[in-house]
C-alpha cells in the first residue's frame, strides 16, 4: 500500500513543470495554481504537476521564491540522517575535486548546487563561515551544523568554530532577521578571534570572517587568481603616465 504523504500539496503550472524537469529548484508564487492543506512558512510541501509528483521543498509565502526544492525522491525521509547524507556528499565531493591544501580553503556547500537551498558554507582553515538566506534552512540549521561538525571531525579535520554571517539584506526577502556572530552549541568551541590565516595558491592571507566581504573572502576567485599568476609570471608592472592635454591653438 502506498504510504500517505504528510505534507501539504502545491500544484504548479505547466511552465513551472518544465522548469523543474529541466533541473530548476525554485517555484515562484505566480506559478502556483492550487494548494491542498495549510502549509506554514518554513515547512516542507510536496509539489505536483497534475498527478505527477515533482519534488519536496521548503515553503515560504512571504518570498517570491515560494518553494525551494530539496528532493525529487518520494522515498526520502527528511530527518537528521537525510541532512547528514547531504552534508557528507557535498564535503567529500569538495575534498575529491580540491584535495590537499585546497580543501583547507574552499566552499564546502554551495546552496542549490548541493540541494541545500540558501546555504553557503565556506571553510577558512579551522573556521567555518556560514550564511543562510532561506527560512526553511534556518529552521533546520542546528541539524545541518551538527552534521558539518561531525563529518569534518570524523575525516580528521580540525574545526575550531562556526561563524554565522547572516548580516545580509537578502534575508529580509524571506522575513528573516539580519545578524552575525559565533554559533553557540554544546561541544562546538568558540575561538577568541574571528581572524584566521589561510594559504591560497601559495600566498598567505589573513581572513576576518566577522568583518570581511560576504563570508570573509572571495573564495570563488581562487582559480582566477591562479590563472593571473601564470599569465603574469616573469613580467613587471608598468603603467603609462597620463598624456597631457594638447595646448589650445589660437588662430589669428
Amino acid at each position: 500500500m502506498k504510504q500517505k504523504r504528510q505534507y501539504s500539496k502545491i500544484m504548479i503550472s505547466p511552465k513551472a513543470e518544465r522548469s523543474v524537469k529541466n533541473g530548476h529548484p525554485w517555484i515562484y508564487g505566480e506559478e502556483i495554481r492550487q494548494t491542498e492543506g495549510v502549509p506554514q512558512n518554513g515547512e516542507l510541501v510536496d509539489v505536483y504537476a497534475g498527478n505527477a509528483f515533482m519534488g519536496t521543498g521548503f515553503y515560504n509565502s512571504a518570498s517570491k521564491i515560494t518553494v525551494r526544492l530539496i528532493s525529487r525522491n518520494t522515498n526520502d525521509v527528511f530527518d537528521a540522517r537525510f541532512w547528514r547524507r547531504r552534508v557528507e556528499y557535498a564535503v567529500r565531493y569538495r575534498k575529491t575535486v580540491m584535495p590537499g591544501a585546497d580543501f583547507a580553503c574552499c566552499r564546502l556547500i554551495h546552496g542549490e548546487a548541493d540541494q541545500m537551498p540558501g546555504l553557503t558554507v565556506d571553510r577558512y582553515g579551522s573556521l567555518l563561515s556560514i550564511q543562510i538566506t532561506c527560512l526553511g534552512m534556518e529552521l533546520v540549521k542546528d541539524t545541518v551544523y551538527r552534521a558539518l561538525w561531525d563529518v569534518l571531525t570524523e575525516m580528521g579535520e580540525t574545526i575550531t568554530g562556526i561563524y554565522e554571517r547572516n548580516d545580509i539584506a537578502l534575508r529580509t526577502l524571506e522575513k528573516l532577521p539580519e545578524y552575525k556572530g559565533w554559533y553557540l552549541s554544546e561541544g562546538i568551541p568558540v575561538p577568541e578571534s574571528a581572524v584566521t590565516e589561510i594559504c591560497e595558491n601559495g600566498v598567505r592571507y589573513l581572513v576576518d570572517v566577522e568583518n570581511g566581504q560576504k563570508t570573509g573572502f572571495f573564495l570563488d576567485q581562487k582559480y582566477n587568481r591562479a590563472a593571473v599568476a601564470r599569465i603574469a609570471r616573469g613580467k613587471r608592472y608598468w603603467t603609462a603616465l597620463p598624456t597631457p592635454a594638447p595646448s589650445a591653438l589660437m588662430l589669428l
